[in-house]
């Protein structure tokens, strides 16, 4: 299989968390200018997800079947690369839904300005 079908898939298998960070980066854009704080840190939360999810997806879907193939490296090394990447992917996108949930905790409360003509 060649890369790109196997950017591909890997575009597909993450494509709900994706969708749900482009639309976080929406949100943020929309809301930027009644609540700048929380719309910031939807923002950051959104990208990091992306970069992670496509980090994640290049990294399992081009470079270890690449690596694999080519033999390099024997399968604990693969394994040890793989167990770092998973950990890193898994705190990062903690750090994500963690400002997600800070946006969410720093929105409450606020009393949003009236909108003109109500």
């Amino acid at each position: 299989m060649d890369a790109s079908m196997q950017i591909l898939y890997g575009l597909l298998a993450n494509a709900p968390q994706m969708t749900a960070a482009i639309i976080g980066v929406v949100l943020a854009a929309v809301f930027w200018r009644r609540m700048p704080g929380p719309a910031l840190l939807l923002l950051l939360g959104s990208i990091i997800e992306m970069l992670v999810l496509l980090a994640s997806g290049w990294y399992h879907f081009v470079y270890l079947p690449a690596a694999v193939q080519a033999r390099e490296q024997t399968t604990i090394e693969l394994a040890r690369h793989a167990a770092v990447v998973g950990v890193a992917t898994s705190v990062l996108q903690g750090i994500a839904f963690g400002m997600l949930v800070w946006a969410v905790v720093a929105g409450r409360g606020r009393q949003l300005p009236a909108v003109a003509g109500r």
